[in-house]
């Protein structure tokens, strides 16, 4: 068996990465046209866009299964209590430093905290961290942490995180284009997003609960649903996380190597 999946074919990942993005833009297709038809959407386009949601989970399901793999994607849940606490408000914790430096320079903030309040923000706060995370973390990250190391290959999953969110980021209600700035930001912050997770997901045990904690504390203070007129608080936010992104990156960094030194030390003798 391998840990944590990180030993599988080497084309494996980018094999899951477009059946992942296939499931997913297939199924967002309805929304979709309707955007491009300046339209409204038919009635089963939003459900079909909750399934898509689980779109990373399914491929990562159909790869792992085919290779004898499922419990190392869906089976690693032990960890600390603390882990999972530290999840659920890491996104809140990272966030909040940047509302606090934008009142100081007096601006007012629409919200402090976007916690869910409709009904399909609670319901994205279940599917979407089931949906990927299995897919995302579980299946992924190990496989490209083992070729590329865990900060480049956190990167490139977080890439193509992004890319993967293209197809729900056109707001049904009313339609709209998004700016190509907000479009780019959003790409930004997942990647940086994805060195966070990747270092928390290490420091506990790369359990799966972790990275979903992680993913549901997204939305529990999801500030995508911020004015796009907070520029200055946007821009903070962003050097925010790229600040807690780069300790993380750091701290991947010097656990790698300090775990090459030990290899190294044990072989040698």
């Amino acid at each position: 068996m391998i840990d944590g999946g990180a030993t599988a074919g080497r084309n494996d990942v980018w094999v899951f990465f477009g059946l992942a993005c296939g499931i997913t833009w297939t199924l967002d297709l309805p929304l979709a046209l309707a955007w491009a038809a300046n339209a409204a959407p038919p009635s089963y386009a939003m459900p079909m866009v909750g399934l898509g949601a689980l779109g990373p989970s399914i491929a990562a399901f159909i790869l792992a299964a085919r290779r004898g793999e499922l419990r190392d994607v869906f089976g690693r849940w032990q960890t600390m209590p603390v882990w999972i606490v530290l999840g659920l408000l890491l996104p809140m914790l990272v966030q909040l430093p940047a509302t606090v430096i934008e009142v100081a320079l007096g601006g007012h903030p629409a919200h402090w905290v976007y916690p869910p309040v409709r009904p399909e923000h609670f319901a994205a706060l279940v599917m979407f961290p089931l949906g990927e995370e299995f897919g995302w973390r579980g299946f992924a990250y190990p496989r490209l942490a083992q070729r590329h190391g865990p900060v480049v290959g956190s990167l490139i999953l977080g890439a193509v995180w992004g890319l993967w969110h293209l197809g729900m980021l056109f707001a049904p209600d009313p339609l709209r284009v998004l700016p190509a700035t907000t479009i780019l930001v959003y790409v930004l912050d997942l990647a940086l997003w994805s060195v966070v997770i990747a270092w928390m997901f290490e420091r506990g045990g790369r359990s799966i609960a972790v990275a979903i904690a992680i993913h549901a504390g997204v939305h529990l203070d999801n500030i995508n649903r911020a004015p796009e007129t907070e520029v200055r608080l946007r821009i903070l936010r962003v050097l925010t996380l790229a600040f807690v992104a780069g300790f993380a990156a750091r701290s991947l960094t010097s656990e790698k190597d300090a775990g090459m030194q030990r290899y190294h030390f044990k072989s040698g003798n």
